[in-house]
């Protein structure tokens, strides 16, 4: 169910994620359908190297008003952030710039490394919480893909981009889930 406070809503899905976490086998968790393809292992650090890397930072900078000025928010932004809206897209890697692909590709971590990661990285981002509910809405940053955003939606952007690698974790889990049968 979607939430209005982006704190509760990242609270929610984070759980989920991590109670998955925890109960994926071995096989399951590092289980590659192909070369090129992450398994589940490297599907939870992307998401923990995004939010650290880029989407934490940036929301930063909108707390600071260090404003980075770009074109307004665009239609795609307004489906997302105020129509609740997540597109089936799928994105390369390799459309990024070097750097954003060399922070944004995950490691294989063991498991008991990325569970403490994984719990980590949701402590962190909940503690933002004071920080977003007296942010500056009018102080924004330019995305890329969205134009310019707020710290709200920034902070948002975590659990946007959980639930927008949703259809992706389901795939692995099945894909596991068949091979064991």
């Amino acid at each position: 169910m979607f939430h209005k406070d982006p704190t509760i809503t990242f609270k929610r899905r984070s759980e989920k994620w991590y109670y998955d976490l925890q109960s994926y086998s071995t096989e399951k968790l590092y289980h590659k359908p192909l070369t090129n393809q992450w398994c589940l292992a490297e599907l939870y650090d992307h998401i923990i190297r995004v939010a650290k890397t880029y989407q934490l930072p940036n929301f930063q900078k909108c707390i600071e008003g260090d404003i980075k000025k770009g074109k307004g928010k665009n239609s795609i932004a307004y489906l997302i952030f105020d129509l609740n809206i997540v597109p089936s897209r799928s994105i390369k890697m390799e459309s990024f710039p070097a750097k954003i692909v060399s922070d944004f590709t995950p490691e294989v971590l063991e498991r008991e490394a990325l569970e403490n990661k994984f719990k980590e990285f949701i402590t962190e981002t909940l503690s933002k919480e004071t920080l977003i509910k007296h942010s500056d809405k009018a102080l924004k940053h330019h995305h890329p893909f969205f134009g310019m955003i707020n710290a709200a939606e920034w902070f948002s952007l975590i659990e946007i981009h959980m639930r927008h690698h949703e259809r992706q974790k389901k795939r692995l889990e099945l894909i596991t889930n068949k091979k064991t049968l």
